[in-house]
């Protein structure tokens, strides 16, 4: 990197640290300033503040979760930037704001790691400082790469006296039974598969196949690859390849969240099979009722979170061992699409009893 590259680069920097700075402050300074409520509150942590659109799904779901489970509640959400920014206050905003009929609700996804994002130290900021509260971990996924930042995970967690731990794949429950001997810790699917089953594309043509694979540290898959399998498809169907980004900005999707959310599973219903790396890519797919064939990642998140389908959608959900087996069952699944539509398994069994397991664990 030449200095006309460093020189802009630490320009966009100083500008995003110095928006931060100004958001972090402008956010704690209205928190400190609204009043008590009468009724209890849901302090939502982490919301998602990026284009993708599974995390964004995640958002919407706990979000909408919680609004149909606790209505006489007030939920105030905050970004985990926000949170960790000690400079003005925020944790002690909180632990003065925080009564015993509150509940922090902290975001979902790939959170508890040492992989980097800042989600992980936030959690351990807010048990550290507040030991006590009703916490309730939507479904994790965990991976630590150090033995330290593991066991600084476990002495944190296990302060916390009243949270449930949700796990989001049987890897990650039997780590989080592991590290987590104080805690409620309950084996949760993704939040996003309680969408599966509630939509209807009888109506759509289905007349392409979508690769929707990663662009980041968690790809195993060359492009090169890829475009291999692609060409090698276009034998049989036009072939679109893409990602679960946002095509607007983050303002615009935060806006009308429930449009760009249906809008994301409406595209997949266009197609007669997916093949992704996307573990939301898996779920969109599901969500539209097309077939998806799952790629690996280059660790545990997807290829096991497609476990909770076995059983259930075995018509619908396929994992390959390589790309020419991917290429084989997508094959199989364009000459010979299944005909079922998908029930809401998990909205059923899971989204509508977790209410009562918060009950019964930390309320």
């Amino acid at each position: 990197m030449n200095l006309k590259e460093i020189v802009p680069l630490r320009i966009r920097l100083f500008r995003r640290n110095l928006v931060d700075t100004f958001v972090n402050f402008w956010c704690t300074k209205k928190f400190s300033r609204i009043p008590e409520a009468a009724c209890p509150t849901i302090y939502y942590l982490g919301v998602t503040t990026h284009r993708n659109l599974g995390d964004l799904a995640q958002h919407y779901c706990i979000r909408s979760w919680l609004k149909n489970n606790y209505p006489t509640h007030r939920m105030l959400e905050f970004s985990s930037k926000v949170v960790i920014d000690q400079r003005f206050g925020f944790m002690k905003t909180l632990q003065s704001k925080l009564n015993s009929d509150d509940m922090i609700v902290f975001q979902s996804g790939y959170t508890t790691q040492d992989l980097g994002g800042n989600h992980e130290f936030m959690h351990r900021l807010v048990i550290d400082n507040l030991p006590e509260a009703k916490i309730l971990m939507m479904p994790q996924t965990i991976f630590f790469q150090e033995e330290a930042n593991r066991r600084r995970t476990e002495v944190s967690y296990n302060k916390a006296k009243n949270m449930l731990f949700l796990a989001r794949d049987k890897i990650s429950y039997d780590m989080a039974l592991d590290m987590f001997p104080d805690v409620h810790v309950r084996l949760y699917p993704d939040i996003v598969t309680s969408l599966i089953g509630t939509y209807d594309f009888s109506h759509v043509k289905r007349d392409k196949a979508y690769l929707c694979c990663r662009n980041d540290s968690e790809k195993y898959y060359s492009d090169a690859a890829l475009g291999v399998l692609k060409k090698k498809l276009e034998q049989h169907l036009p072939v679109d390849r893409s990602d679960t980004q946002s095509p607007v900005s983050l303002r615009k999707t935060l806006s009308n969240l429930q449009y760009y959310i249906e809008e994301e599973i409406a595209k997949f219903s266009e197609y007669r099979v997916t093949i992704t790396d996307r573990y939301h890519g898996t779920i969109f797919s599901l969500a539209a009722n097309t077939p998806v064939v799952i790629i690996k990642t280059t660790d545990h998140k997807v290829t096991t979170g497609a476990e909770w389908f076995r059983g259930i959608y075995d018509e619908h959900v396929f994992v390959a061992d390589s790309l020419d087996h991917a290429y084989d069952l997508a094959r199989r699944i364009i000459e010979c699409p299944p005909k079922r539509d998908l029930p809401p398994y998990f909205d059923e069994e899971y989204y509508g009893k977790l209410k009562q397991l918060v009950c019964d664990t930390i309320e």
